[in-house]
């Protein structure tokens, strides 16, 4: 019941220059409800009941007659009270104007920077990602046309235990969870399935709310969809389909052993790799750095050879996995290269000029 409710509550960042407190406090918002009290909010989320009268002080509530607060009244509580602390996330990375919008409906662009609390929904459209961190050091990259909802983002005042619950409501995710600490939560849920872990990367994919797939590469996930649960070890990914049980985890297809740059003058990027069994076709992406947060490129053939052209001089990073029957993406195969300057086109104007002149002497 707990943390039902407290994942209802509103986290805000206020900062005061007035009042009893110090300048630069952080408050969390709470809204009351039928049956609250100062006292009750006091025991319930902060470190000792003693808080209460602190509390009111700095709300300037006085109780009604029968010592209630009517329900939805709001007050705050310094951060530094609680007994779980909220902790922001932090864009480190994006790419193109993606959208974070608030608990409160106010909606902002995404920039390196910016602090993430729980309520937040981050939207990405075509060619938008963003890269965050949590207070864990794990890390979340949410990929073009996604919708994620940040449910929950805590950590306990005392033993450092973090709760991080998170959302997928359509799209795609990349995510890297640090090895958790006891009693310490990830999880991401999608309409279709939920996914739980201590310590992994996997990718997770929410199609029109009735299919999720998750990839493994590295660690345990565990997925629960339509009363059942499997474990699926690194290496192997599954589909879960809404309200039904889940199918045995695939194995992933191997990654593709990737070419050197096959054009005669590097100034374009020609790659090739041998056909991988049980592969439908191929999904590429090309970055201008390691960790593909700036994709220039990305896009899916059926052929083992692709030529990107009109490519500016610079270094690349080619990432290429095979996709099986199941729409189950396979294990990257990732290789750096680099364009040069194509060379200067010849004057060819003397082929012309001669036999001009030669064929003038002629007459």
């Amino acid at each position: 019941m707990f943390n039902r409710l407290l994942a209802t509550l509103l986290f805000v960042l206020a900062i005061t220059s007035t009042g009893p407190v110090a300048a630069e406090e952080e408050y969390w918002e709470y809204t009351f409800r039928p049956g609250d009290s100062i006292w009750k909010i006091a025991e319930k989320y902060t470190t000792t009941v003693d808080n209460w009268l602190e509390i009111r002080e700095l709300n300037k509530i006085h109780e009604g007659p029968d010592r209630r607060i009517p329900p939805g009244t709001r007050i705050i509580v310094p951060v530094s009270m609680l007994k779980i602390q909220p902790v922001p996330a932090v864009v480190i990375a994006v790419k193109g104007p993606a959208t974070i919008v608030r608990a409160d409906g106010e909606r902002i662009e995404a920039v390196v920077g910016t602090k993430l609390y729980s309520g937040d929904q981050v939207v990405t459209a075509q060619q938008q990602s963003v890269r965050m961190q949590f207070a864990d050091q794990s890390e979340l990259q949410v990929l073009p046309n996604s919708i994620v909802v940040l449910d929950k983002l805590s950590q306990h005042k005392h033993t450092g235990m973090v709760d991080t619950r998170i959302r997928l409501n359509n799209g795609r995710v990349n995510t890297w969870v640090e090895k958790l600490k006891p009693d310490s939560h990830y999880e991401i849920r999608t309409p279709a399935a939920t996914t739980a872990v201590r310590g992994t990367a996997y990718r997770l994919s929410s199609e029109g709310g009735q299919i999720s797939r998750a990839e493994v590469t590295t660690g345990i996930v565990e997925v629960a969809a339509g009363g059942t649960e499997k474990n699926v070890e690194e290496g192997y990914g599954i589909v879960a389909e809404k309200d039904k049980p889940l199918p045995e985890p695939v194995k992933l297809l191997a990654a593709p052993a990737l070419s050197d740059n096959l054009s005669d003058d590097k100034s374009i990027l020609k790659v090739s790799w041998k056909a991988l069994d049980s592969a439908t076709i191929y999904r590429y992406q090309l970055a201008t750095d390691k960790n593909f947060d700036q994709v220039i490129i990305e896009s899916s053939t059926e052929d083992t050879t692709i030529e990107l052209t009109d490519l500016p001089a610079d270094n690349y990073y080619l990432r290429v996995r095979g996709v099986d029957r199941y729409q189950l993406e396979g294990l990257d195969a990732i290789r750096e290269y680099s364009i040069v300057e194509p060379p200067p086109e010849k004057d060819r104007s003397w082929i012309v000029i001669v036999p001009l002149g030669f064929m003038m002497l002629l007459m």
